[in-house]
């Protein structure tokens, strides 16, 4: 996957500006997961073996977006569970591309072509799907 100029420019300008004031550790992607629960029961994933009380819980976006401002990575992995069953994962998107960060929602797009005009066409919005499992 070729990644867009913008993105090696904000991230670079993001690395060089860190080094430039000294900060020798910083971040560079959030791996912000606001939900466990998943639309699939993949044997190589161990969330699945989580209790029915922890898969139930999620983020809002206010969390989202606090933790976002906290990091100030300008990257942000949302991997899941299945992001796209969090019912304010548009609003939570929305926020963090209204920040100018760059967002990656991974999903096993089974939801996608359902969902997918929740979410406004962004150069800060990449899908990524990943397919899981022994079949072809």
């Amino acid at each position: 996957m070729a990644v867009p100029v913008s993105q090696m420019y904000t991230v670079t300008k993001y690395v060089l500006t860190q080094k430039l004031r000294g900060v020798k550790r910083y971040p560079l992607v959030l791996m912000l997961e606001p939900l466990f629960r998943c639309n699939l029961a993949c044997a190589g994933c161990g969330k699945i073996q989580y209790p029915d009380h922890v898969l139930d819980k999620r983020l809002t976006p206010a969390q989202c977006w606090a933790a976002a401002d906290e990091c100030a990575a300008p990257i942000i992995s949302i991997p899941g569970g299945e992001p796209l069953i969090h019912p304010e994962m548009p609003e939570i998107v929305r926020g963090l591309v209204e920040r100018q960060k760059y967002v990656y929602l991974c999903t096993n797009a089974i939801l996608m072509e359902r969902k997918l005009d929740e979410y406004p066409a962004s150069k800060y919005l990449t899908f990524s799907v990943h397919m899981d499992g022994l079949r072809d």
